[in-house]
Order: structure tokens, then sequence, then C-alpha cells
């Protein structure tokens, strides 16, 4: 199994290690959302940590709750580092208060150009 697919999210693991995060457009991401995520990471990955890449769809938004617990040790579990790619501004302001006031416990960027963002994720394959 390489790709799992969810109400919100869809999740596959590339050939190079790196998961791929694709977000639903105009949803917004709950704790619950955000453990279901986790679950697909931890199934794909056979339980390693992987570096992970996040793409955000159109007009997507994440509760406080689940900024605050995506940033836990419980939601990085399978995690190595995490890369954002962002195509708004919006999208980029709303990472860049992730990283600054919920301090994930992982590496974590934020790129407006996938191939850099991989290249970055694959330093930690």
């Amino acid at each position: 199994m390489n790709k799992i697919v969810l109400s919100h999210s869809t999740i596959i693991l590339r050939d190079d290690g790196i998961l791929e995060l694709y977000t639903s457009d105009e949803h917004e991401y709950t704790i619950d959302c955000t453990k279901e995520n986790v679950k697909a990471f931890g199934e794909l990955s056979g339980g390693k940590k992987v570096p992970v890449l996040i793409i955000g769809g159109a007009f997507t938004s994440v509760t406080p709750e689940a900024r605050e617990f995506m940033a836990s040790e419980e939601s990085l579990e399978y995690s190595k580092a995490e890369a954002f790619l962002v195509n708004t501004l919006a999208q980029k302001i709303l990472i860049q208060f992730y990283i600054k006031f919920n301090r994930p416990l992982v590496p974590t960027r934020i790129f407006t150009e996938k191939e850099k963002a991989i290249e970055w994720l694959k330093t930690f394959v």
C-alpha cells in the first residue's frame, strides 16, 4: 500500500521515502482530521519516522487546537521533518504562525516550490 485516501486528505508514500499529504480544498482541519492523518502516516511508513511534504488545498484552514496538536510529540510520531508547500499569502502566514508560536518538535520549513521542498526533505531520508 502506498496511498491512503481519507475524506479530507490524500497521503502518498513516494518511492524516495517521503510522504506527501494533499489537503482537501475548503476544509477546516480539526484534531480528529489530524489524528487520522497521523494514523495513515504510521500505516504507510511501516511505523518509521519519515520526511513529510504537506501540500495545502485552496482555502484550507486549521483550528487553533489542531495547530497545537500538530506540533506535539504524538502528532509528529512518524515525522522526521515537515515541509509545507504554500500557494497563497494566507497559507504562508498561517504556517509562519504555526512554526513561531506552536514550535513543532521536528525541523519545519515553508516552501513555494515543490522541487526545493523535496530537495530539503531528502536530507532527512
